[in-house]
């Protein structure tokens, strides 16, 4: 299809260029012919001349001396003459002068019947032949007069041929740059297919059917994509349900292992020596991060599914924003922080949950990784039918580096592994984010970090 569109874009250049060949080769052998004919015209006007010259005075030799072999010098040169002007007349471009030429030669065969050697005859026929010299004279200037003009017709038809060559040219180039735009238009919307499909596999939209509407390697390149995306979608599949058995059968003997520790650490088993107390604080608290850990992946499982489950309700973010730093009240008072900002009257339509967890995320990674006495600045703004919410604080921020990572599950950036956590968090909210039709960004910041999350405004917000 590919190699047919360029050969039909080429096509009006192909004709421009075949025009040309033939126009420009048409006239180089009828500028050829015209060069030849103007030479032997002027040859030729010569010869007459100089024919008619030696004629003239081999008669008045003849004349004075009335040799006999002088009337054979005569015959020849007068055959010389009638077959220069035979040859003169049969030339192309004088074919206007081989009526005059014509007369020319049955004058002068008239006088010649009548030559019988008397002086009156001679005298008859030297007039004529002097007459026939002057016209002789006469047809190569009409000669030259012909050639200038066949020249100067040539001349106008080959300014006529460069512009029509000019127009061809400029419209074969417009015809073929039509063509072409035609032909990548065409080909990028059989592509767009492919595009929309590999994208749909980029985003995890593995429920959805692919399609490939074109010829047969488009439509076989369809099936082969809709293959991957059954097999992405069974092995999605697979991996959700070991991790939900896995995370079942870890939270039995963990809740076990958190109630042991718990009674040790109270103890109810018995007074324990300070260092067994220090070891049953430690297993309490691996028990629990343990246990945050198996409670973010299955959240982490349920964001990844969470587009079709989402059920939307009116949630006035301004309200929510306030209840989540109301929870988080005391860990930032243990840091000193100030926390300031202006939060606009909104209301969005999303997940209570769902929402909840993009807000305390946001908010809590803004305080683990603020330093002592640092400032958090939280802003709710509108953004035409969106809600935008900046979170900045004064921690170590991102490096550049790893911008494109910050929101992989488990990445943690080589500045927060001081900070207690398992990077679950910003994944888990960019991917309820991106299930409401939002998203959740990393904006650059001189200092520190600044997440902006856009959340759908609901429809009843003025």
């Amino acid at each position: 299809m590919i190699l047919l569109g360029w050969v039909v874009t080429a096509m009006p250049l192909l004709f421009a260029i075949a025009f040309a060949s033939h126009s420009l080769n048409r006239l180089a052998e009828r500028s050829e012919a015209a060069i030849q004919d103007a030479a032997l015209s002027v040859r030729l006007g010569w010869e007459l001349e100089e024919d008619l010259t030696l004629m003239a005075r081999i008669l008045r030799q003849y004349e004075v001396l009335r040799d006999a072999t002088l009337l054979e010098d005569y015959a020849e040169a007068r055959n010389e003459w009638r077959h220069h002007a035979t040859g003169f007349a049969g030339v192309p471009l004088l074919q206007p002068l081989a009526a005059q030429i014509a007369a020319m030669q049955k004058e002068e065969e008239t006088a010649h019947r009548t030559l019988s050697g008397g002086a009156t005859e001679l005298k008859v026929l030297h007039e004529i032949l002097v007459r026939l010299k002057g016209q002789s004279v006469a047809l190569r200037d009409e000669a030259a007069r012909l050639s200038a003009a066949e020249r100067q017709q040539f001349r106008t038809e080959t300014e006529a041929l460069y512009q029509h060559l000019l127009i061809g040219i400029a419209v074969s180039l417009l015809l073929a740059g039509i063509l072409f735009w035609f032909g990548q238009r065409l080909l990028a919307k059989l592509l767009e297919g492919v595009g929309r499909a590999v994208i749909a596999l980029g985003n995890n939209l593995l429920d959805r059917r692919i399609r490939i509407k074109g010829p047969d390697d488009l439509r076989w390149l369809g099936k082969r994509l809709d293959w991957l995306r059954r097999r992405m979608l069974a092995l999605e599949e697979e991996r959700t349900r070991i991790l939900r058995h896995i995370s079942h059968e870890l939270k039995t003997p963990l809740a076990a292992l958190r109630e042991g520790s718990s009674l040790l650490t109270d103890g109810v088993a018995g007074t324990l020596t300070p260092q067994q107390a220090r070891i049953a604080r430690i297993m309490q608290g691996n028990a629990l991060r343990l246990q945050g850990l198996i409670d973010g992946l299955l959240k982490l499982q349920q964001a990844e599914h969470s587009r079709e489950r989402i059920v939307p309700v009116p949630i006035r973010l301004d309200d929510l924003i306030q209840h989540t730093l109301e929870t988080h009240k005391l860990a930032a008072r243990d840091k000193r922080l100030r926390i300031s900002g202006t939060l606009a009257p909104l209301t969005v339509m999303g997940g209570q949950e769902e929402v909840t967890t993009i807000v305390n995320n946001l908010v809590s990674n803004a305080i683990k990784f603020s330093p002592e006495n640092g400032k958090i600045q939280i802003l709710l703004s509108r953004q035409h039918k969106q809600a935008v919410l900046d979170v900045l604080d004064e921690g170590p921020g991102v490096p550049e580096a790893d911008r494109q990572k910050i929101f992989e599950p488990f990445y943690r950036g080589p500045g927060t592994k001081t900070v207690a956590g398992v990077g679950l968090g910003l994944a888990i909210a960019h991917e309820f984010a991106a299930a409401h039709e939002g998203s959740l960004d990393l904006l650059p910041s001189p200092a520190g970090a600044h997440f902006r999350a856009l959340l759908p405004l609901s429809a009843e917000t003025p």
